[in-house]
């Protein structure tokens, strides 16, 4: 197969149809049951603990912007509130790539 312009297309050989699609490397196509299974298990925690953490967070930060009367605390505790979300959200992220580390089988 060529491109338009006549060069010849490379394509890499010795991988299935779908070993040369962009899947995430947790998803490759060479996965068995049990480690396919245990990587859905982790991302589906993954969402569902993030929706609920946010949740969480979105509530107790209303909670305390409204406890905040003066407008210029409310300007600082802004930013702060964002990046304790960020610094909290990510640790979630890897306490749970931590867990999976531990219970999941290798999945090299």
């Amino acid at each position: 197969m060529k491109m338009p312009d006549g060069t010849p297309i490379s394509a890499p050989r010795g991988r299935s149809g779908l070993g040369r699609l962009a899947l995430p490397h947790s998803f490759g196509p060479n996965l068995g049951p049990v480690e396919a299974f245990f990587a859905v298990m982790a991302t589906l925690f993954r969402i569902f603990s993030a929706c609920f953490f946010f949740a969480g967070w979105g509530g107790l930060s209303i909670f305390a912007w409204s406890s905040i009367g003066n407008r210029f605390w409310r300007a600082v505790a802004a930013p702060l509130l964002i990046l304790l979300f960020v610094v909290g959200l990510g640790g979630l992220m890897l306490l749970i790539t931590a867990i999976e580390k531990k219970i999941a089988p290798k999945l090299h």
